[in-house]
Formats: structure tokens, sequence, C-alpha cells
């Protein structure tokens, strides 16, 4: 739990109540009881007087110090009303929680479907509404929640993942998962764990939460999650996710992309493309692979080896060593973010492009006056097209010179070895250095505003 080990928070079932119980005799300040109680979410309701009193008093006692406010008087009086007020549920479907354990198997696919058929959510979306709300009154907790009542009971509890609308009259998913009902209440189930490998018996796999898979992914197949994903094996097909990857094992996955918007992690990356947002962390090699991040490379500086291929880091890639004595070409690029290089890259294939049609143009243009009224025509329609052609490669030059001087200015890249092979070569921004011999303790770029 965040804040002091040594100051416990309590809140109450209902949300009413918040206390607060010092076990030290260390002196403590009001600021820094509040910021523990924030850390909690308690943010509605505290007393200053009742902290001073908790802080003075007894200690290994509980002391109240936030209090929430009830529905009105006299509305709890009312109770053997009818009340035209009630909770909707817009996933009516979903009863019970679904499991968050699935064993590969013969009736996967069945099991898996039913899951899938349940539907799923995204954080932020309403799970259920009140209707008629007007006919309700409405409580506020001590973490900030507005509470809907009839008489003295609250018109729903919020279930695991799901949290009111600050109006109250939502109940609106804090993760993202598969939603459902249980104990009429709403839910969302935000991770699943798969016990098998991802192949021909469960097909392709995606979930809109967290993903554990207790085996491999299978050459061929492909996995997806809208949170983290997490395999207990090897990585043989291509995988997706909006957080990050943790692989125990080792990534080959040839012809498959793995993407990712936080950090990947593995044993070993061999033959395969990454690219991803937050850092790649690789205990053992890299080799003959693509691997791009718009942050860092990080590899065990006592083994840790960069074989072949190509790494992009926007920052700092670091190893033991990179290259092969056997002359292996060896790119690695720094200082510029790798959606930036591959802009770079495809405006010269397009400028190529373009040079060539100019080319093919310049062969087939008619010459001399005294060729035909038709082939005077095709000569002005190929001298309209060469100019076009021609506007184009302007208009990727201009590109080309305005990518070329961001490059340029790129003062972010950091890059060390403990050793380089011969046939390695590193870009720093649009700096390059060749290595044709073996060098120890190499060193290029800026890290903590010190250049290299």
């Amino acid at each position: 739990m965040p804040g002091d080990e040594n100051v416990e928070v309590i809140v109450s079932a209902d949300k009413m109540a918040a206390y607060i119980c010092i076990n030290d005799d260390q002196d403590r300040s009001l600021d820094e009881i509040k910021d523990i109680l924030k850390r909690y979410g308690v943010s509605f309701g505290i007393s200053d007087i009742a902290i001073r009193t908790a802080i003075s008093g007894q200690r290994g006692k509980p002391h109240q110090v936030a209090w929430g406010i009830p529905p009105h008087t006299d509305t709890l009086e009312d109770e053997k009303t009818p009340a035209g007020s009630k909770l909707v549920f817009k996933f009516g479907r979903s009863q019970g929680k679904p499991p968050d354990t699935l064993n590969v198997g013969p009736n996967f696919r069945h099991e898996w479907s039913k899951i899938n058929g349940l539907g799923s959510v995204r954080a932020g979306i309403s799970l259920a509404f009140i209707r008629n709300p007007e006919e309700c009154s409405f409580g506020m907790t001590v973490t900030g929640e507005k509470i809907p009542y009839i008489g003295s009971k609250p018109i729903f509890k919020c279930g695991p993942n799901t949290a009111p609308s600050p109006d109250g009259r939502y109940v609106l998913a804090t993760r993202s998962g598969i939603p459902y009902i249980e104990d009429n209440m709403p839910g969302v189930l935000d991770h699943i764990k798969i016990v098998g490998n991802i192949g021909p018996e469960t097909g392709n796999i995606s979930f809109p939460g967290d993903l554990v898979i207790i085996g491999d992914v299978l050459q061929g197949f492909h996995v997806s999650a809208w949170g983290s994903l997490w395999i207990k094996g090897n990585l043989g097909g291509s995988a997706s996710c909006a957080g990050n990857i943790s692989v125990d094992g080792g990534i080959n996955a040839p012809r498959d992309t793995i993407e990712c918007g936080g950090t990947v992690s593995a044993r070993f990356c061999e033959n395969s493309v990454i690219r991803a947002q937050g850092n790649i962390v690789i205990s053992e090699y890299i080799m003959h692979s693509i691997v791009e991040t718009e942050q860092e490379v990080y590899l065990n500086t006592d083994v840790g080896r960069i074989v072949g291929g190509l790494t992009r880091a926007r920052n700092t890639v670091i190893t033991h060593s990179v290259g092969s004595i056997m002359n292996i070409s060896t790119l690695i690029e720094i200082g510029v973010s790798p959606k930036i290089r591959r802009e770079y890259e495809n405006i010269r294939k397009d400028i190529e492009k373009v040079d060539e049609e100019i080319r093919r143009i310049g062969i087939m243009e008619p010459k001399g006056a005294s060729e035909s009224k038709s082939m005077n025509i095709d000569a002005l329609y190929l001298q309209r097209l060469g100019a076009l052609f021609e506007d184009k490669r302007k208009g990727l030059l201009a590109r080309l010179t305005a990518v070329e001087e961001t490059m340029r200015k790129s003062r972010e890249g950091y890059f060390y070895a403990q050793t380089v092979m011969p046939g390695t070569k590193i870009v720093s921004g649009t700096d390059v250095y060749e290595f044709n011999e073996v060098q120890h303790e190499v060193t290029i770029g800026v890290k903590n505003n010190e250049a290299y």
C-alpha cells in the first residue's frame, strides 16, 4: 500500500469514513498526514483538527480524520415509497465473472469465443447508468465519489476495476477489459492467463487487457493485448500491445514483427523485427535483427552482443560487444527518432523513382521538328508530364533537406561498447563512424551533457 508503513489508513466499506493509526513515536506534521491520505485516495471531508488530535493522541489507536456526506434525511425516512430510480446495465448479457485462466485443449476455442462474446470496454467507458436520477439523493464519499441513494441504501456498488462518474450517475470502467455483472455489481476483467502454447489449437489471440501466456507463441501466430503482454516461454510469432512485452525466453520470429507502446524485454532476439516506444532490454544477444526504439537499447555489459542487422535508438545503445570477428556488417544508429530515419529513407527512395521516371520521359520524348502532328501532341504530353515530375522532385528534395537538418542538429544519442568488431558502422545523427579493426572501450555521443 502507498504511504508510510508506520501510518495505517483505514477506509470504511461504504467509503463514508477514513481513519489513521500512527504506530510509532515519530513526530508527524499535518501536511505529511494529508499527503499519506492523498496517496490512499482520501480527498474529501478531511478535518485538520481531527488530524492534529490523531498526531497528539494515543499511538496504535485509529482516529477518524475524514467524513463523507450521507444522503438527505428526508429521503432516508421515506424508504417505503416506491422509487423510480434504478441502475441500468449496458452489458446485460455478461452475467457472472468470466474465468481469468484458460488451459489450452480441445475446448479452448469454444471457451475463448464465449469470453470474447461478452464484449470489451476501454477505460472511461460507461458500464451502467441511473434511470430517473432526479428521484434519488446523493452522498459524497471520503474518496470524492458521488454515490446515489434510495433511502439508506446506495443504488449501486462498484465491482473490480470500476468507479462512479463524478456526478454519480454512471458506473465507469477504470481499466480496459471484459465487462460483466456479478452480485448486481458491474465489474471489468482486466487480465487473463492462458496455460499452453499459442498455435494451431488456439489460433491467434487478442485480449482487451493484460495477457499472460504460460507457454510459447509458435511461428505464424499472432498475440495482441490492449494492456501488457507477458510470455513465459519463447516468442516465435508476431506480437503487439499498448503496454510492455516481457518474454522470459527468446524472440525468434522470422518475417514477423513485434510492436509495443512500452518496454520490450527478452533473453535474446534473433532474425526478428522489434519496434518499441519504450526501452528494449535484451540479456544475451541481438542477432541479424531490426531493432528500433524511441528510447534506449540495453544489453548485459558482461555478455551482451549485437551481431548483424540494424539497431536504432533515439537515445542510447549500451552493450558488451558489437559486430563479429568475421566482419559481419552491423549498423547502429543513435540520436534520431527511428520514425525520422524511416522517413529519410522513404524520401530518398521516392526521389530515385522520380529520377527514373524523368529519365524514361527523356528517352521517349520525340526529337526534331519533322515529327507528325500526333507525335507533337505526344511530345507536349511528355513535356507536361516531365514538368510534373520535376515539381515533385523539388518538393521531395525540400523535404529531404528539412529532415537532414533535423538529423544534423540532433545531439541526444549515446553509444557504449567494451568491444567493437570490424564491419561495424555507427551513425550518430548524421556523423558516421566505420570500424575496420577491433577497438575497445568505444564511447560516442552525449550522456549527461558530456560529449564523447
